[in-house]
């Protein structure tokens, strides 16, 4: 009966179509709004994701913010000293043993300036990666020319923007170079690859990637290999374990003239054992990890950081956004604020339907009098209301979802490009994309009932306070 009646008030008031349409427009308009928001969230994550920050990055324990770019502090932010990671081999170890943890690949950072035939670029940040390895990791990398360099060897890579600007073509060579004070570091390395990313970011265009010795040796980096794993000779460690070393040089003469030894050729057994030994460097900054479950990445970064800190190692693991940098952290700020920019206008659209429901509350004072004074109390009152509220909340909920669910296929289907960088950058790709995801509707659904609730509030309040025989008598 009493869902009867309440019904039946809202067919018979034509304001309670209003409130229906204008929350389901509210609803619809949220649903649109996290749809994008979902869509380029996802679309930027896997672009970082599979561009070069990995679902984890392992990193030194720092005292300043810290990315794959360096330090990160405003105005000043420059890469000075980043700490090696330590125990590197124990870490190493501790994800081998991990079945969570698919794939990693170990990267040094740096940066210089790049000069090729006299074009300087004014600043680039090198990764110092085994390219083969870094390459599987990153699927979005697709190699236009070229190959990438093997271990043990010198090269760069540089995505086919880069090279454009710098006029820079396959096989040139190219000029790493840091200054610092009176002196100067430079090192030449061949451009042995071009590649492209498969969605185009202003972040992507400052990679420059190389070998890691290039990368140590420009930034005055040591280059430390664990013992256990050099094997020496037996005449070496014969010679090493001799307690008067000494004596090695006892009969040693001064030449006033060079001596000319025999040339030595390398054999190719000898060179494989160079590259091997290469691959042993335990001089490294970041380890970064793909997971096997991209949804347990929250949870294993809890644990990784729970198990660093009981095993005393000075390392964390971070997540894409952390260790993307300052640029993607401030495209993350702008969706927050965009999504505060919607929270507004919903706020504002509440006040409305807080005025209509005050409206109609106090229009029918006299009915609710009327009610009263033949015996209703106000439980039964405040039922009926609720209940009108309830059947048009829920109404205007499903009708808003459904609109919702529309307008982002619409949305979808007439392809809205960007030619901007910075809204490729914020929106995750050149075309605009939504994807309505359960979680986005039940959200949507749920602040339609929040709002139909909440506004009746007052109203109600309002019209209780009314003495029956003055509402009867149209006293408001």
């Amino acid at each position: 009966m009493l869902l009867y009646l309440a019904f039946k008030n809202i067919i018979s008031k034509k304001s309670s179509f209003v409130i229906i349409l204008f929350i389901a427009f509210a609803v619809m308009l949220l649903v649109v709004t996290n749809s994008i928001f979902d869509s380029t969230e996802n679309g930027v994550q896997k672009t970082f994701v599979t561009s070069f920050t990995g679902d984890i990055v392992i990193r030194p324990k720092y005292k300043k913010p810290l990315s794959l770019f360096g330090d990160e502090t405003p105005v000043t932010g420059k890469l000075t000293d980043i700490p090696q990671l330590v125990p590197y081999n124990d870490i190493i170890q501790f994800l081998e043993d991990n079945p969570s943890i698919s794939d990693f690949v170990p990267q040094v950072s740096g940066i210089s300036l790049l000069e090729s035939d006299g074009f300087e670029e004014d600043k680039c940040y090198m990764f110092g990666v085994p390219a083969e390895k870094y390459l599987e990791m990153m699927t979005s990398i697709t190699i236009l020319e070229g190959r990438p360099w093997k271990d043990g060897e010198k090269g760069i890579m540089l995505s086919k923007k880069y090279a454009d600007n710098m006029k820079a073509k396959l096989g040139d060579t190219l000029q790493f170079k840091i200054s610092e004070g009176f002196s100067s570091r430079i090192r030449a390395v061949p451009l042995t690859a071009i590649y492209e990313y498969s969605v185009e970011n202003a972040i992507l265009d400052k990679i420059v990637l190389t070998n890691p010795e290039t990368v140590r040796a420009i930034m005055d980096m040591s280059d430390l290999t664990d013992a256990d794993k050099i094997d020496l000779s037996d005449d070496v460690e014969s010679l090493l374990s001799d307690d008067d070393l000494d004596d090695l040089f006892s009969e040693a003469v001064d030449l006033d003239q060079g001596v000319v030894t025999e040339q030595e050729i390398i054999s190719d057994e000898e060179l494989e054992a160079f590259q091997e030994s290469y691959t042993n460097s335990t001089s490294w900054n970041y380890l970064i990890c793909r997971v096997a479950d991209p949804k347990e990445t929250d949870k294993l970064i809890k644990n990784f950081n729970k198990f660093f800190a009981k095993s005393d190692w000075p390392v964390e693991a971070v997540n894409w956004r952390s260790s993307a940098g300052s640029t993607a952290f401030y495209l993350y700020i702008l969706r927050l604020i965009l999504n505060f920019g919607i929270i507004v206008i919903l706020a504002a659209g509440f006040i409305v339907v807080n005025n209509t429901l005050v409206i109609n509350v106090l229009d029918r004072i006299r009915e609710i009098g009327t009610m009263r004074a033949i015996g209703a109390n106000k439980r039964y009152i405040t039922k009926e209301c609720a209940a009108e509220t309830i059947i048009m909340a829920f109404v205007a909920g499903i009708i808003g979802c459904i609109l919702g669910i529309i307008a982002s296929h619409v949305v979808s289907a007439i392809h809205v490009t960007f030619s901007n960088d910075f809204l490729i950058q914020l929106f995750g790709g050149r075309v605009l994309t939504t994807t309505v995801s359960p979680a986005n509707l039940a959200c949507s659904f749920a602040l339609s009932i929040f709002i139909g609730l909440v506004a009746w509030i007052s109203p109600l309040i309002n019209a209780l306070r009314v003495n029956p025989v003055e509402a009867m008598q149209g006293v408001k």
